[in-house]
């Protein structure tokens, strides 16, 4: 794998602007393995993604890890939370962003989750033998099946294991400072402190955190909303996704 996370070439237009020279930089430590790669959540949702991978490289294997989109949704809107960059609550995040439709220069907390919509354009493109489509829950539950099946379908080494395989890798904390917490817990805060001046917040000790729980309007609200295409993604994945409603 390139050394870099969320190289998000084909995501960001700047970067794809840089050209494939740029884009090939990221792999000169693994130019002579069997098999390269990198990974953007963001490729999923962009609309040109898919045509601009197809455009470099027609014959790339994609590997897309599906979560349950209502808990991927807290989970970026907290994410956010953490790192002081949203001042709503969720449910006036829910009135702000509900759309199943994704623009690249707007937040798109609920729109990433309309799995199908992306899967489809992404089949355009490459044949469905090229895209394995794997369930978060089923990494986290079986982690050493999950990685053989990768593996299966990358053609490499199905027998190698990790310890790895059982690590998180990004357990939440949060700074313990009365001033950084102030602006989390009262997100409307935010806004009096400019974007560049937040991040003197991130000082001191961290603690454990633990998002609070959803009140139930806006949980059933998400259900409502993706119902119709979560009904779609169990056909299409012939699997139950009994955990996800």
């Amino acid at each position: 794998m390139a050394d870099k996370k969320e190289i998000n070439f084909f995501f960001k237009d700047e970067e794809h602007a840089r050209g494939a020279e740029a884009y090939s930089q990221h792999f000169t430590d693994c130019a002579n393995q069997l098999v390269r790669g990198e990974a953007s959540p963001g490729y999923i949702c962009h609309p040109e993604a898919p045509a601009r991978i197809h455009a470099l490289i027609p014959d790339a294997k994609l590997i897309l890890t599906l979560r349950d989109p209502i808990k991927r949704a807290i989970s970026q809107y907290w994410d956010n939370r953490r790192h002081l960059n949203e001042p709503l609550t969720f449910a006036q995040a829910l009135d702000a962003y509900l759309s199943d439709e994704y623009h690249p220069d707007k937040i798109g907390y609920f729109s990433r989750g309309v799995y199908m919509r992306y899967i489809r354009k992404y089949l355009e493109y490459f044949p469905r033998e090229n895209l394995l489509i794997l369930l978060f829950e089923d990494m986290i539950s079986d982690p050493v099946t999950f990685y053989k099946s990768i593996f299966t379908f990358l053609g490499v080494d199905t027998d190698f294991e990790s310890e790895d395989f059982d690590e998180a890798f990004n357990p939440t904390e949060v700074w313990k400072n009365p001033f950084y917490q102030i602006l989390l817990r009262r997100p409307r805060y935010q806004t009096r402190v400019p974007a560049k001046l937040r991040r003197l917040f991130y000082w001191g000790r961290k603690m454990p955190f633990s998002a609070p729980p959803i009140d139930e309007a806006s949980l059933q609200r998400l259900v409502d909303f993706y119902r119709r295409w979560n009904d779609e993604l169990r056909k299409f994945l012939g699997v139950e996704l009994a955990d996800w409603d």
